[in-house]
């Protein structure tokens, strides 16, 4: 089951990938060694000197990633539009929210129902989360102001509980806690009782199924843990009802000063694995989900000088999770490419602004290769880096094959139920195929077992361009 549409999206991508393979549309599947990222010479600007967020995602619905920053130390949040070639609009929208300052991570997903993104950011300054609803063409309303618990720094923004509508997550930095909020498909949240606690100093959390009960869970990283730690890891078991236990906590010499973590399958084992982003190390720690929230340390590996943030995506079409992160000391974004057993390589380097603050993730060109979007909090600007990992050295970029966003028409939980289904994944694929038959296709799940397997998308895309015959 998956209930977010960027993992479903995700596997869409890998399927995509995987069918222009076979029709020759793509290139192959099988990935390059060398990664070659392009760093546009128009960097969009914004005031700001703290811009430590930012979220990408088509908030006009018109097919081309847009990006939401803000200054963490201000009272300013923007929004860039894309031109779909990897630059964006000048100047940005902006909105002041004087109401609340400090905005330290901003989210964007769709609370209300209407199939436009909306904007979900903490105020740490306010002890507040904000929902700005989208009004349509990308323009937001102003913010509505829920409780928290005291200065958040973190949210998280998924279906704790399966009923079809967004909910929410906040890591409270001074109280030690999670605040859960229910979302009532309007754009409203409900705050549930008894805040979970937490390591001491949350600072980061991110939500997935980690026990493969169906149920998401939450995974905080906090700063401290105690007299003789300096960084720890709390794992919350989803119960499915919007309630969360604490279930483990990680801990120990290779968790330092974490300011971020990865949930993904770093081996391949089909279990969601967890990074964790040590700051103070300049490495992210690398650990195997054996199941039962049990987790087995792999390894810590260097990369990028003093650490912001980190990114989880295949680069170069292995099919292997490579992070990417962003190294305020050095200036630089660095890749490490993974080598599909949960270890990875050697950084790659990549110059990007000064005192890169925050790093996204996005097909900013719509040429089928994941992109990075990078503030600098010296220059006050956003550096774009596209992935050229494919194209040929001294030869023109090809007439780029998009990778579509999501269609307003169907953001993958098209059934509204709280999941996203196979027929619904394909119904994606064949939209951003152009193929209009699809719906009457035969069901994608060949053998009935609920699961979503690559061989099944294969062959429901197969039959889509087949015209659909009769099963």
């Amino acid at each position: 089951m998956l209930r977010t549409w960027w993992h479903g999206w995700n596997r869409v991508v890998q399927a995509i990938w995987i069918v222009n393979a076979f029709f020759g549309s793509a290139g192959s599947v099988m990935g390059d060694t060398t990664l070659i990222f392009e760093r546009l010479s128009s960097e969009p600007s914004f005031p700001g000197a703290a811009l430590q967020t930012l979220a990408a995602g088509d908030v006009d619905d018109d097919g081309k990633l847009d990006l939401v920053v803000a200054d963490a130390e201000g009272e300013l949040l923007g929004v860039f539009f894309g031109l779909g070639d990897g630059t964006f609009l000048e100047p940005p929208s902006t909105y002041e929210l004087s109401d609340y300052a400090g905005l330290r991570n901003v989210k964007l997903g769709d609370l209300n129902g209407d199939r436009a993104l909306d904007i979900v950011a903490v105020s740490d300054s306010a002890n507040a989360v904000i929902v700005m609803l989208n009004q349509g063409a990308g323009v937001f309303g102003p913010p509505a102001g829920f409780s928290t618990g005291e200065a958040p720094l973190a949210v998280a923004v998924d279906d704790w509980n399966g009923d079809g509508r967004l909910d929410v997550a906040t890591a409270n930095n001074l109280e030690d806690s999670v605040s859960v909020f229910l979302g009532d498909g309007r754009g409203g949240l409900m705050l549930q009782p008894d805040p979970v606690v937490v390591g001491a100093g949350p600072v980061a959390i991110a939500a997935g199924d980690l026990n493969g009960d169906r149920q998401l869970d939450l995974v905080v990283a906090s700063t401290t843990s105690g007299e003789l730690s300096v960084g720890s890891v709390s794992i919350l078991a989803g119960l499915g009802t919007g309630a969360f236990t604490p279930s483990a906590e990680i801990q120990g010499e290779f968790i330092d000063t974490p300011v971020g973590v990865i949930l993904d399958d770093f081996n391949g084992d089909g279990r969601l694995d967890l990074a964790v982003v040590n700051q103070d190390l300049d490495d992210v720690a690398i650990f195997r989900n054996d199941g039962g929230f049990t987790f087995q340390h792999v390894g810590n590996f260097p990369v990028a000088v003093q650490l912001n943030g980190c990114v989880g995506a295949d680069f170069n079409r292995d099919a292997r999770v490579d992070i990417a992160c962003a190294g305020e000391f050095d200036d630089k974004v660095a890749v490490v490419l993974g080598a599909g057993d949960g270890s990875f390589g050697p950084p790659v380097s990549f110059d990007v602004g000064p005192a890169p603050g925050a790093i996204a993730l996005g097909d900013f060109d719509r040429d089928g290769w994941f992109d990075l979007a990078v503030t600098s909090q010296d220059l006050e600007t956003v550096t774009i880096l596209l992935n050229r990992t494919g194209a040929t050295p001294g030869t023109p970029s090809p007439t780029p094959t998009p990778t579509p966003t999501p269609p307003a028409t169907c953001v993958g939980d098209c059934g509204r139920d709280g999941e996203v289904t196979i027929d619904e994944l394909i119904l994606m694929v064949n939209v951003a195929l152009g193929i209009t038959s699809v719906q009457n296709c035969a069901p994608g799940d060949a053998n009935g077992d609920g699961e979503i397997t690559i061989d099944e998308i294969i062959q429901a895309v197969n039959r889509a361009l087949s015209g659909c015959p009769s099963a």
